[in-house]
């Protein structure tokens, strides 16, 4: 990244995906056990979704109006604007002592949060079409390295700050990060949109795009896999800490040691593979070969194969390894796919959608999860690998239509993307 933008951004989506990992260890049983002692009218582990899909909820209900927004006025003040909520958010979660302020706390978080769409769209802007799918790989990987550091640092932190302390330390120091990230983008990030969008829409009307987006060809195929995908990987981070803790008896710097090895894989993956298996498989099999990796990886997490721990640990990389990989494959093959159907002028908001279903996907996963965790621990699991076969079955349907970005020469593509 010799460009000075790309690595101000990259470092924004970082610190963005760092303080979302720090609190994942923490979290679910954080959580669970504030739920326990409230009045609330549902029981702990229904709980844990909530508060868990809460993050995501806010950015389904925000990513859109800042993919919009951000063809509008710009993808710069956007960014900022979303970096300063997550001040503001963790700074509350730092001093949050009852379920309910844990999960205002979340809930701002998440709105800061939704500023994916935006960053998406600013690659775009300063990428031409055959590097896209490389860069896209670039957010892939700062999610992959705020799950290397995010977690056991989070798990680090909160014990070393002990039961009364380790929340403030957790919310506090990434309070700070994301002050220094705003200080960095105000200097150093220009505004890459050189011309504004002409099409004024209101703002309340980019939600109509939920609706017709799906009507779209191609795009709408690739927005259901997506959220099938997601909603099953998610239900994964939402209810493995509880697994982890209930079961093996984990403490947060154990959970967050597993999902830092998760960020390993993915920043491996997505950093530096993505390149690699586009030029020798292309985008289209990418997708197709991560479905099964995913299912598979889902279904051996709550199999009962390990006696004891250095087993489980076993056990479990193998499965991260699969999930990691899967994940690699699909998320940036996807967005380079929904991205090169797009036309220029609608980048911002169909990105922004597109991330929009994702938090969607990421809001109902979790609280599936810890619905069908209550019945049964291992449900999430089989379900979410059910969920990757279904979603494997649409992609090797969608691939008898599908081109490659080179093939892609339509030049009534906008008139038939466009959402308005």
């Amino acid at each position: 990244m010799n460009d000075r933008r790309l690595v101000i951004l990259f470092l924004t989506i970082f610190i963005d995906l760092l303080g979302f990992g720090v609190v994942i260890p923490i979290l679910p049983n954080l959580a669970k056990m504030l739920a326990g002692q409230s009045s609330m009218p549902f029981n702990s582990d229904i709980a844990v979704g909530v508060v868990v899909g809460s993050f995501s909820l806010m950015q389904f209900l925000v990513a859109p109006i800042f993919g919009s927004l951000s063809d509008r006025i710009g993808r710069r003040p956007i960014i900022l604007v979303s970096i300063i909520f997550n001040v503001i958010g963790y700074f509350l979660f730092g001093i949050s002592g009852s379920f309910v302020a844990l999960l205002s706390a979340r809930l701002v978080s998440g709105f800061g949060s939704a500023n994916i769409a935006a960053a998406q769209a600013y690659i775009v802007d300063i990428t031409p079409p055959i590097d896209r799918a490389k860069r896209m790989g670039m957010i892939g990987a700062a999610f992959g390295l705020g799950f290397v550091f995010g977690p056991p640092i989070g798990g680090w932190l909160y014990n070393g700050g002990g039961e009364h302390d380790g929340i403030k330390w957790v919310g506090y120091f990434t309070a700070a990060l994301c002050t220094i990230n705003f200080v960095l983008a105000w200097f150093l990030l220009p505004e890459s949109l050189k011309v504004n969008n002409v099409n004024r829409r209101k703002v309340l009307d980019t939600f109509k795009g939920m609706f017709k987006v799906w009507r779209i060809d191609i795009i709408g195929e690739l927005f259901l896999i997506n959220f099938i995908y997601i909603t099953a990987f998610s239900m994964m981070y939402g209810s493995s800490s509880v697994l982890w803790k209930e079961k093996y008896d984990l403490s947060p710097a154990g959970i967050g040691n597993i999902f830092g090895f998760i960020g390993i894989c993915g920043a491996i993956v997505q950093g530096g593979l993505i390149g690699f298996f586009e030029k020798k498989i292309g985008i289209r099999n990418m997708l197709i070969w991560g479905c099964p990796l995913i299912a598979l990886g889902l279904l051996i997490i709550p199999l009962p194969l390990a006696t004891d721990k250095t087993t489980f640990y076993v056990v479990q990389a193998f499965s991260i390894v699969l999930l990691s990989f899967g994940n690699g494959l699909m998320m940036p093959s996807i967005n380079s796919m929904v991205s090169s159907n797009t036309p220029a002028a609608s980048q911002g908001q169909i990105l922004g959608l597109l991330q929009g279903i994702g938090s969607l996907a990421r809001a109902a996963g979790p609280f599936l999860a810890m619905v069908l965790y209550h019945m049964f621990q291992g449900l999430p699991y089989f379900f979410g690998s059910a969920f990757m076969c279904i979603a494997l079955c649409l992609t090797l349907m969608l691939s008898k239509t599908l081109r490659s970005k080179e093939e892609i020469q339509n030049p009534l593509k906008a008139k038939y993307t466009s959402v308005d």
